[in-house]
């Protein structure tokens, strides 16, 4: 394999952030061009990093880039970045499939004029070869002093079902992870016997189906309130995208899903985290129940304070206001729908102010007990429910 920095081109990395705090968390946001003869490609990874090797951790959490939208996408970098910074983790992204790869190059043909993928059969190998060379050539990759202690697979959606069809056909013979998230997939296919390494599956309301499955490595959460796409991947991931994502617009019959999913994800890769690095599993949690609440969410679940304590229903259904707008119709229909609580009703249920905090509080520190939610989360929610307008 062969590394190389890409030329300046024209744009920058495609994919780099217009969210322009990385550095605020003494990180740095690196793309390094990798070549392989078997099979023959270019491809590209990008590195988040710290820059004090003394903050890292050990863990390398390595995204396979979504490319549903026909560009690179790296959600779980969107969505829990902060945590992963915050912790001293390093996050790697690879463009593994060619939809990604091709569209680097009609992006900046000059940046990734160099760019060369043979097809999707070549994914699995550029996968597993970017990650031995995050093992084997840290130093230039990462930095001096930045020993790789575990390295953990993750993707969503349609990176979640490629990353399936790699612990079964290559894991085995690879050996090259430690670990893996299947984070929403929408096959809802998980292992059908028990992993050689841990496993994470991962579902929302939208891929909940009741049926948990467990293994001794391999955990299963349906996380109520959460949806396949929401609000906050979908503007967060516009942010992350910066110009690759423009002229994309989404138009949806009513408002997002909005409930804080990333705080779930957060806790999940750490339980992840844990599991890889000391054996720790992360603990079980119920299935979605079918039944709702009066209000109309959901039962059962990982659940976080926001469920348990609600000011809204958070559902899984939406659709485009346009029915011709295919691009909306297919992003809406995966990211539910919030419906705010009426002030009369926030008055029945938080009389005043001061319970509305108490009763999340509680609910929070709940979630902390039982492992869905990250105790530096928590201490954030809490913070904006003193601050929120419960009850008008």
């Amino acid at each position: 394999m062969e590394f190389v920095a890409p030329d300046a081109g024209t744009k920058g990395i495609m994919g780099a952030s217009l969210w322009d705090n990385i550095a605020d968390f003494g990180y740095v946001e690196e793309e390094w061009f990798i070549t392989g003869t078997s099979p023959a490609y270019t491809s590209r990874i990008v590195v988040h990093r710290p820059k004090d090797a003394a903050k890292f951790t050990g863990t390398v959490f390595m995204e396979w880039f979504n490319v549903t939208g026909g560009i690179d996408i790296a959600p779980l970098w969107t969505l829990s970045r902060e945590w992963m910074m915050r912790a001293g983790h390093v996050h790697v992204s690879v463009s593994a499939q060619q939809v990604g790869a091709n569209a680097l190059t009609t992006y900046d043909s000059v940046r990734y004029a160099k760019i060369n993928h043979p097809g999707d059969t070549a994914a699995n190998a550029i996968f597993a070869q970017a990650g031995m060379a995050i093992r084997s050539q840290t130093d230039m990759l990462l930095g001096h002093c930045m020993p790789v202690r575990g390295m953990i697979a993750v993707g969503q959606s349609q990176s979640a079902v490629e990353l399936g069809t790699y612990i079964t056909s290559a894991q085995s013979t690879d050996q090259m992870f430690d670990g893996f998230l299947l984070h929403t997939n929408p096959s809802g296919a998980t292992p059908t016997s028990n992993p050689s390494v841990p496993v994470f599956c991962i579902d929302s309301m939208t891929e909940a189906d009741g049926n948990i499955v467990s293994y001794p490595n391999l955990v299963e959460w349906e996380v109520a309130g959460t949806t396949h796409n929401d609000y906050w991947l979908t503007n967060r991931g516009a942010v992350e995208q910066g110009p690759a994502a423009m002229g994309i617009m989404i138009s949806c019959a009513n408002p997002m899903n909005n409930y804080p999913s990333f705080w779930a994800w957060d806790a999940v890769l750490d339980q992840l985290h844990h599991w890889v690095r000391n054996g720790t599993k992360p603990p079980e949690a119920p299935p979605i129940q079918s039944m709702m609440d009066q209000d109309g969410n959901v039962l059962g679940g990982a659940r976080l304070p926001d469920i348990d304590v609600p000011i809204a229903t958070y559902t899984k259904s939406n659709s485009a206001q346009s029915a011709t707008d295919t691009i909306s119709s297919f992003a809406c229909g995966l990211s539910g729908t919030v419906t705010a609580f009426t002030p009369d009703r926030l008055l029945q249920l938080y009389p005043t102010h001061d319970d509305y905090v108490q009763k999340y509080t509680q609910a929070a520190d709940k979630a902390v007990a039982a492992g869905y939610m990250m105790q530096s989360d928590r201490d954030i929610a809490v913070a904006q429910a003193m601050m929120a307008p419960i009850p008008k």
